[in-house]
């Protein structure tokens, strides 16, 4: 069970923001549209490449995080932990379980609005939809809104609750 759970945090953390990000580069690169689309039912690359695709953009989803969504946080009240590190390698599943249970979404939550905001800038800018107006930027502008609560709620558990277990 520990193994599935470590699993879905990654694809929660890195692979479905992934995708979002995915989302913006296509209308970009056709070669990633192609991917992208569902109809791919003749080649098994198509989503192979969406696949490992997502998981690159994934990553660099989130070093945009960590430049753009982590120092934020501590301006909006929510300090970086102290860890005592002996304390850490006296728990470590204690510790794994705090990453996979709240660092897992707060990244999930804070690359997703990173790659919200991506995609969304490169739709409205190339303008690929006709729906795009102020209906769809106001309910962007307030999923991100939540994102960045529910990523600074998620990160203030786990910082928390860190400090009591390594602090």
């Amino acid at each position: 069970m520990d193994i599935l759970n470590r699993q879905f945090g990654l694809v929660i953390a890195y692979l479905l923001p992934g995708f979002i990000a995915l989302a913006g580069i296509a209308p970009l690169v056709p070669t990633v549209a192609g991917w992208l689309h569902a109809d791919q039912t003749v080649s098994f690359g198509a989503p192979v490449y969406a696949i490992l695709a997502a998981t690159a953009a994934g990553m660099i989803v989130s070093c945009f995080r960590w430049l753009l969504v982590d120092w934020i946080h501590p301006l909006t009240g929510v300090p970086a932990p102290a860890f005592n590190a002996q304390a850490l390698e006296e728990h470590p599943s204690a510790f794994g379980y705090l990453v996979e249970s709240h660092y897992r979404y707060y990244q999930f939550y804070a690359n997703t609005l990173v790659a919200v905001v991506w995609t969304y800038s490169i739709h409205r800018w190339l303008r690929t939809d006709a729906i795009l107006g102020f209906g769809t930027d106001l309910a962007v502008l307030i999923l991100c809104a939540v994102l960045f609560a529910g990523s600074r709620d998620a990160l203030t558990k786990y910082r928390n609750r860190s400090s009591q277990l390594v602090g």
